[in-house]
């Protein structure tokens, strides 16, 4: 079971907001993008607020404005969708029941509702209202029935076991930055006030993900605490050996991953001691950097928030005891890191969405990636009113936080010169002066760059030295191009040969300088046999095209170059390959080639 949209009401600064992850195409890592108090933190506030109910402070919940007289409902719904082994746990449920399933379950929506009367929450306010389509009978009846209305006593149990049993956690991280304990003991020690609190029993669980990422049958209790109370020295020789087997993995994935990013730093080494102590037995973290030895709350705070992070995160994942795709919520997320690190971190976020989905907020470009792009939200307040010299109508201003998708938000920016300046725009991005952009190539629009994108990281991303550059179309393209020339950039722009393409170059040299016929060329011009090629067509047949629409549309039967579209855009945000006929692979070798022979000259 996944999480596939939410609904909020109500909620603190939103009135309305839908967050939608299903729309094509399709991803897993959701950033919310926007400015400081544009109410990104709110929404991974209310989307946590689904798993985990507040008691005694719901009053924080109503919108500042309405705090004087709130006769309203704050609502929280989330829709899932179900997988095969979902799906049959609900029908072994009803078979038990002695029911038939009229048709099977694809979806459920769960609404959370705080009730406020006089902006007091009202006892009993709280209610919880599950939407499934489910009609059953027994096997003598011939009609079936409503579930809920029929059978009331086994609708109660089946989403009591649907909630304790399939429902994927939500995991909402303000930071990670924590305060490791520098013992974990490894059992409740009677009248110890220190193995009473949630945080060593939660730190216990942590250590029980380690052994699981390990081996699904290595046991905390019986494989370290019990053979370390144990007076035979082949238990404690094999207690140690799993201790070093856990050593070892956190090495490999938080020590190796983390030189990669700082490659400069001192290498680290991450050894688990074990001991005892009046309150019983614990285990030590320590990080060794040659001959000095340091607890984890001793390290820098990348390090500790990075430690965290793939603690709190990848180890999670093989806890077994939770089912279904993890929902990580991330708030600004690696703002202890360098801005080249936090770059690097993406590739983290890539490998971490085996069996989860990521929403995070951010304000930084750097945290931002063109494969994420297309799932982003633009985060806006859209109760803060500007006059024409920039200030706020504080008089009549009420928060009103929105999430639009990106491609939406793009759609309706009038002022859009390239696919990814309306982001860096909502960012306030001011380009530093000391950066210098060389050996860009411009395409038309989204479309053909994330076409060249994917088949160059794919199939030949180490053979050249350039990059593709989005255009929000064939025809606006002429300020960039200025301000290109105008800084002698290396540049270049691949158009279509169509009547569209043919057009713009010539309006570009009319407009803008002659001097452009060096840097834009139609498909034509790279090759006679391109002419009144759009790119799609680089693809050799139309048979190729469908089998690749068809990875995102398996029921298509016809090629629809939106759709082709689409399904290309999935590859490129999954990182996935596709088997290429080698004449399209040659068609695109050329064109590179084409490319950098121009670049080099």
């Amino acid at each position: 079971m996944k999480y596939i949209k939410f609904k909020i009401k109500n909620f603190k600064g939103i009135n309305s907001l839908v967050l939608d992850l299903t729309k094509q195409p399709n991803g897993e890592i959701f950033p919310l993008v926007g400015l400081n108090e544009s109410g990104k933190t709110t929404i991974l506030e209310a989307i946590d607020l689904f798993q985990n109910k507040i008691e005694g402070s719901e009053h924080e919940m109503i919108h500042k404005n309405k705090k004087a007289n709130f006769n309203d409902v704050v609502t929280i719904k989330a829709t899932l969708k179900l997988g095969n082994d979902d799906k049959k746990f609900i029908e072994s449920f009803l078979l038990k029941k002695k029911l038939e399933l009229e048709k099977e379950i694809d979806e459920i929506s769960i609404t959370k509702k705080y009730k406020f009367k006089d902006s007091k929450f009202i006892d009993r306010g709280f209610s919880v209202l599950w939407n499934i389509d489910l009609k059953v009978k027994t096997k003598q009846a011939k009609n079936f029935v409503d579930m809920y209305d029929r059978y009331n006593e086994h609708w109660d149990a089946l989403t009591t076991e649907i909630k304790e049993k399939l429902i994927p956690k939500i995991l909402y991280f303000e930071n990670f930055l924590f305060d490791f304990p520098d013992k974990i003991y490894l059992e409740n020690i009677e009248n110890s006030e220190l193995t009473k609190t949630d945080t060593q029993k939660e730190y216990r669980k942590i250590l029980q993900d380690i052994l699981s990422s390990i081996d699904e049958s290595y046991n905390l209790n019986k494989h370290i605490l019990d053979r370390l109370k144990s007076t035979s020295e082949d238990d404690e020789e094999s207690a140690k050996q799993i201790l070093n087997e856990m050593s070892q993995k956190l090495n490999s994935v938080i020590v190796q991953s983390w030189q990669q990013i700082f490659s400069n730093s001192t290498r680290k080494n991450i050894e688990i001691e074990h001991n005892k102590d009046t309150n019983g037995y614990f285990l030590q973290f320590k990080i060794k950097e040659g001959a000095s030895s340091f607890y984890i709350n001793e390290m820098s705070l990348g390090f500790r928030w990075y430690f965290g992070f793939l603690l709190f995160t990848e180890f999670r994942k093989a806890r077994q005891t939770e089912k279904g795709e993890y929902l990580f919520l991330f708030d600004e997320p690696a703002s202890n890191l360098h801005q080249g690190s936090q770059q690097k971190l993406l590739k983290l976020f890539e490998k971490l969405i085996d069996r989860s989905k990521i929403i995070y907020s951010t304000h930084s470009h750097y945290l931002l990636n063109p494969k994420f792009l297309l799932t982003s939200f633009v985060v806006k307040d859209k109760g803060r009113k500007e006059d024409s010299s920039g200030v706020i109508d504080m008089e009549n201003y009420s928060q009103n936080i929105d999430a639009e998708l990106y491609r939406n938000f793009v759609a309706n920016n009038e002022n859009e010169e390239t696919h990814f300046q309306p982001i860096l725009d909502c960012l306030e991005y001011i380009k530093n002066p000391f950066e210098q952009t060389k050996n860009i190539v411009f395409t038309e629009g989204k479309f053909d760059y994330y076409t060249f994108k994917w088949v160059k990281e794919q199939f030949f991303n180490d053979d050249y030295d350039f990059n593709f550059y989005p255009g929000a179309g064939v025809d606006k393209h002429e300020n960039i191009f200025r301000e290109y020339l105008a800084n002698n950039k290396k540049f270049i722009a691949i158009f279509d040969d169509d009547i569209p393409g043919k057009r713009a170059k010539k309006n570009y040299l009319n407009n803008v300088s002659e001097e452009l016929k060096k840097h834009i060329f139609t498909l034509k011009e790279i090759k006679e046999n391109f002419s009144n090629f759009q790119t799609e067509k680089l693809f050799h047949t139309s048979a190729e095209r469908l089998r690749i629409q068809k990875l995102s549309f398996p029921d298509s039967v016809e090629y629809e170059k939106s759709k082709f579209n689409t399904a290309i855009q999935e590859l490129f945000i999954k990182g996935e390959s596709f088997n290429l006929l080698n004449t399209t692979k040659k068609n695109f070798k050329e064109i590179f080639n084409f490319i950098k022979d121009k670049l080099e000259s």
